[in-house]
């Protein structure tokens, strides 16, 4: 399987605390452990299990991700800042694997 790719997609510019629609998404294959593989040996469950977003360091959203979840987990949500600043999106594997991805976000 390929590296996971984490991708996110921001408006150009949003106006300070007004609500802006930021969507994620991340390649990932969430096997839950329950699979075999064609040998018949048990494919080791490996998913998303947290998904958190952080405005300039302060946790902004925090989601907690089961293994009934699909492939390349999909999550859309609103926020609001009050100027611009730092985004980063980090979501967390089982075993501990991180993968990070920042953004920066444009008050007008």
């Amino acid at each position: 399987m390929a590296e996971p790719k984490p991708r996110v997609k921001l408006p150009k510019s949003v106006t300070a605390g007004v609500p802006f629609r930021v969507r994620t998404r991340i390649t990932h294959p969430m096997h839950t452990g329950l699979r075999h593989d064609g040998d018949g040996n048990p494919v080791p469950r490996r998913i998303i299990n947290r998904f958190v977003v952080r405005y300039e360091g302060e946790v902004a959203i925090s989601v907690d991700l089961e293994p009934a979840v699909s492939a390349d987990p999909y999550v859309e949500f609103e926020m609001s800042v009050p100027e611009s600043g730092e985004l980063e999106f980090e979501w967390v594997e089982d075993g501990g694997a991180v993968y990070r991805l920042q953004r920066r976000i444009d008050v007008s």
